[in-house]
């Protein structure tokens, strides 16, 4: 079956030089939710992918949820109302960050978002385990939220995210999006972040002794892989 599937062609035109697309779109655009997104995979030539996606971008949009743009301003104002940018740039400072240094984003602080090349939803929605388990001390529904976010909407352009960390070509993932969502779901319990910021910030120095230690045991398999 396997075999049979390789040997189709182009789902629009036949030819054999196809791809995998990923298409992602959000069912509920109101309030972020637990029923999550609708995905898909076709398989297209590159042209018959430059059709499609042009087609797509001339259809008319839903005028519920948000932006891309106005996503990730939303996302921006939490994290630096709440704390997590001040966080994570202490992170990077020490050596310990999680985002790869060979990503066109990054600064000497972590994540530059006036960079040219912008943020991705992906990055964007990530946020690391010791980050998470402090806002859960803070908030826990905050946080159950927050890995929501970063389980529904960070992959969706987690192709776009190796390519702007120049992951090398090889090591990317096969499946390509076909487009981006053109709307995402309205954000719940992120209007607050000043009331979680001094109870997150005292827990910095536990957030980044956890991280030491997350890094030395990485560097160790690393080692012995």
């Amino acid at each position: 079956m396997a075999e049979q599937t390789e040997m189709q062609g182009c789902e629009s035109c036949g030819a054999v030089n196809r791809r995998s697309y990923q298409f992602i779109s959000f069912a509920n655009l109101e309030a972020a939710d637990r029923r999550t997104h609708d995905e898909r995979e076709i398989a297209l030539c590159t042209s018959c992918a430059r059709k499609e996606r042009k087609r797509m971008s001339s259809e008319p949009h839903p005028a519920a949820g948000l932006t891309r743009q106005e996503l990730l301003a939303e996302l921006d104002r939490f994290f630096a109302a709440s704390g997590v940018f001040e966080i994570c740039g202490r992170c990077h400072q020490q050596g310990t960050g999680c985002c790869p240094p060979t990503c066109r984003v990054m600064g000497a602080a972590g994540c530059d978002p006036a960079n040219k090349y912008g943020k991705t939803v992906f990055c964007a929605a990530f946020l690391c385990g010791a980050l998470l388990n402090a806002i859960a001390e803070c908030d826990a529904e905050l946080a159950r939220t927050l890995r929501w976010i970063k389980t529904e909407l960070g992959p969706a352009e987690f192709r776009v995210y190796q390519m702007i960390t120049r992951v090398p070509k090889s090591a990317r993932e096969e499946v390509r999006p076909l487009t981006l969502p053109a709307r995402y779901p309205h954000l719940t319990g992120l209007t607050n972040g000043e009331k979680l910021r001094e109870n997150l910030l005292a827990l910095t120095a536990e957030i980044l002794e956890i991280r030491r230690r997350w890094h030395a045991q990485e560097r160790l398999e690393q080692r012995s892989s």
